[in-house]
């Protein structure tokens, strides 16, 4: 009975290290995420992150940010906040001509239920081009209930 105990025990420290990483934090693993579309004419100045867990939220958003200089404001995209969340990354009047926003996204992860979304600066080619335009991106991935954090190029 005492070997069998010692076996199962060490069996489930085995497991356990295998689901972490060499410090010991669990290893954050990869979320798929959706880049959804949206106007290139969508008028947020400010550089700045946000979270939208609901539809409140979404929607007030929208409502606040006109999409043209007349005051335009459209129907925000539908999101069904029960299964995700998205994030806006708002890099506000900053050139990004012919560059994918996207692209500045390295990397989506999840440890445990708090998700890591790590940014990279603008132009990798260095250009400094005009700016004729707000750069926004929003991502939607699957809802957790833990904190989103940003890391590396958070616009500020």
């Amino acid at each position: 009975m005492f070997v069998r105990v010692i076996i199962v025990v060490t069996l489930a420290a085995l497991i356990t290290a295998c689901d972490q990483a060499n410090d010991g934090d669990p290893i954050a693993e990869p979320v798929a995420y959706e880049v959804m579309t949206t106007s290139v004419h969508l008028q947020v100045e400010d550089p700045h992150t946000q979270v939208f867990r609901n539809w409140n939220e979404w929607s007030a958003f929208w409502a606040q940010h006109p999409e043209c200089n007349s005051g335009c404001v459209y129907a925000p995209p539908y999101v069904d906040f029960e299964t995700h969340s998205v994030v806006g990354v708002f890099w506000g009047l900053e050139s990004h001509v012919g560059q994918n926003l996207a692209e500045r996204v390295e990397s989506v992860t999840r440890r445990h239920e708090d998700t890591f979304i790590h940014l990279l600066s603008g132009s990798p080619t260095g250009e400094s081009l005009p700016a004729f335009g707000y750069a926004d991106l929003f991502l939607k991935f699957e809802k957790a209930d833990g904190t989103v954090q940003f890391t590396g190029a958070v616009p500020r």
